[in-house]
């Protein structure tokens, strides 16, 4: 009562590779052998079950059909690791806030992940599978025939819990044999006190939805936040659910890049989707429990999920409504670019609100233009890394001013100061930089000593003038250089003349300062030069 499924794929007409594949008489897989062309085993895996049927692990063998290195694990059993006497405390309540993530489990064999799974009052899980129907939600996505599996539902996790200090995690895997159990889902998570459900995952199906639709409609209270997803399309056409439903309760988010438009392959709609975030290289904790970096709207799901969970610890009494209006006053109409992708606004820093501290720095000693300069450049600078020392500094500001000299520019008023923040903001990102510059009030040309770039193309210095800012406006006439940059001095004057000239223009060749990537032994500028960056730097009020 078994099959066995055979592939044969050809090259040139003659068999170049072997597939077998072993179910049972239920369908379930067995054994997968891939042969080369010479019938030599190149893969081998075997499903494990237990004594109820029940998928355990994928085991690999070598070529004698013996175990080899770890096993796949698809539904381990778990114990509890101790947790941390103040991992999990917060001030003036009983319990912590519970929030429930559906997607393809946790692997909660990690201790990150396992110290904060939320336990009902006999310390037993407080979560489920409903793709299993036990009480193990365990990361695994079978692919395909069933001998693969992805991973995923571990770093969409680990985002949560890393912006949402003070929630435990509600895992579910979701059901995917039978979407109707997504009623029972929603069921289970209102009755143990799960408010707000992260759901990075949908189809293209709205028959695998209407009992969720349902079922969401009958939570008012409930708070649904879904992705988007990852087609690179408008949903407005082409509908992805449950992001299309039309629920008062559902937020649908999707992941921007560095310019305010969706991500690359990431969809959008003006009437489906609410939120633009940035979810592009996010760290993540990979199922492995080793350091990933992520992209994709289901990390935004991530992002906006601990934003309310935060938002619902500052005010318990607010459900859904007052959470969705609350983002709403906020966020609506927050940037006009990203109007043109999705229905409310740009959130840029789902992060902001944390204390930012600027301890002014004095005795930088630049000298100011005398009276042989045209015109003086007024500067606030910013550091960020304590590994800009002030003698860097110092040595920086002097070389691009001795650069800058040779156009008649001299220095005006130099404002130096120390920041201590929060950690994601020691380096450049588009949503970063929004909270820290207008915490910083500058009003001048601004130069950022950063620590590195989050940005998707990745530069150790940058320049932001008027022209590549239209879209992202707060980062207008600021300079970051990032602690691995070449010659400072040269690199900061190099930028300052993006600025200064409002253009990202290069010259190639010779000893021009401008060149596209800068060199010790090039720092001159030509008349024409000087000319358009004294102009243009008057002009847009940089100049003096």
């Amino acid at each position: 009562m078994a099959t066995v499924e055979l592939e044969v794929i050809e090259r040139d007409g003659r068999p170049g590779r072997f597939l077998g594949s072993l179910f049972n008489r239920f369908g379930d897989p067995l054994l997968l052998v891939a042969l080369d062309s010479g019938c030599d085993p190149q893969v081998v895996r075997r499903v494990d079950y237990s004594e109820n049927g029940q998928a355990t692990r994928i085991v690999s063998l070598d070529r004698d059909l013996a175990p080899h290195g770890e096993p796949e694990w698809l539904n381990p059993a778990m114990e509890f690791v101790e947790r941390e006497s103040t991992a999990l405390k917060h001030p003036g309540e009983a319990t912590l806030l519970r929030v429930g993530m559906v997607d393809s489990g946790v692997n909660y064999l990690l201790p990150e992940i396992n110290r904060r799974l939320a336990r009902d009052a006999d310390n037993r899980l407080i979560g489920y599978d409903f793709w299993d129907m036990d009480d193990r939600p365990y990361d695994a996505h079978p692919v395909n025939s069933g001998f693969f599996v992805q991973r995923h539902g571990t770093r969409t996790a680990s985002i949560l819990l890393r912006e949402a200090a003070d929630v435990e995690l509600v895992p579910y895997r979701y059901p995917r044999p039978d979407m109707s159990r997504m009623q029972a889902l929603i069921e289970h998570a209102a009755s143990n006190g799960v408010e707000i459900l992260g759901m990075p995952l949908g189809s293209n199906r709205l028959e695998d939805w209407s009992v969720f639709e349902r079922s969401a409609r009958a939570h008012p209270r409930m708070l649904f936040v879904v992705s988007a997803g990852n087609n690179g399309r408008d949903i407005d056409e082409q509908p992805v659910y449950p992001a299309s439903l039309d629920l008062d309760n559902l937020l649908v988010v999707t992941s921007s890049d560095d310019f305010l438009r969706p991500a690359e392959r990431t969809n959008w709609g003006r009437i489906s989707v609410d939120y633009m975030v940035p979810a592009e290289g996010l760290p993540a904790l990979d199922y492995s429990g080793k350091p990933t970096m992520v992209s994709g709207s289901s990390y935004a799901v991530s992002r906006i999920t601990a934003l309310a969970a935060r938002l619902k610890l500052s005010r318990p009494d607010w459900h859904a409504a007052e959470i969705v209006a609350e983002l709403h006053r906020r966020y609506a109409g927050d940037s006009e670019a990203a109007r043109k992708w999705v229905g409310i606004g740009y959130i840029a820093d789902p992060l902001a609100g944390a204390p930012i501290t600027m301890t002014p720095l004095t005795g930088i000693e630049i000298p100011v233009g005398g009276s042989d300069a045209d015109a003086l450049l007024s500067l606030q600078v910013l550091i960020l890394d304590s590994r800009w020392t002030r003698q860097k500094v110092e040595l920086a500001l002097q070389e691009t001013f001795d650069t800058l000299g040779q156009c008649g520019i001299g220095a005006g008023e130099i404002s130096v100061r120390r920041v201590d923040s929060a950690d994601y903001l020691r380096d450049l990102s588009t949503g970063g930089a929004r909270t820290l510059l207008g915490a910083a009030k500058t009003d001048n040309a601004t130069i950022v000593f950063a620590r590195d770039t989050r940005m998707q193309a990745q530069f150790t210095g940058e320049a932001f003038g008027i022209a590549n800012t239209r879209m992202r406006p707060w980062l207008t006439n600021s300079v970051w250089l990032m602690l691995d940059v070449d010659d400072p001095g040269i690199a900061l004057a190099h930028e300052l003349y993006h600025v200064l000239a409002n253009s990202g223009d290069h010259v190639e060749g010779g000893a021009n300062l401008m060149q596209g990537r800068t060199r010790p032994d090039s720092t001159k500028l030509t008349s024409p030069q000087c000319r358009l960056a004294l102009e243009t730097g008057a002009e847009n009020r940089l100049l003096e």
